[in-house]
């Protein structure tokens, strides 16, 4: 069973960075927090806030 990253919400710019997984630019931390519940139901998905506030979303293959 692996897990893959499948959005990553910063508010960092410096951690915007192309390819897989989706990054999205998201400044209000409210805003993020919504935004990482709603993709999560919508793609069930499990959802992680990192120490530095960032939010990524995992999905579990297997």
């Amino acid at each position: 069973m692996s897990k893959n990253i499948i959005v990553y919400i910063t508010a960092d710019e410096k951690r915007v960075l192309s390819g897989d997984p989706l990054t999205l630019l998201v400044k209000d931390a409210e805003e993020q927090k919504d935004l990482a519940l709603e993709l999560s139901r919508a793609l069930k998905t499990g959802t992680v806030q990192l120490k530095n506030g960032d939010y990524i979303l995992i999905d579990e293959d297997g």
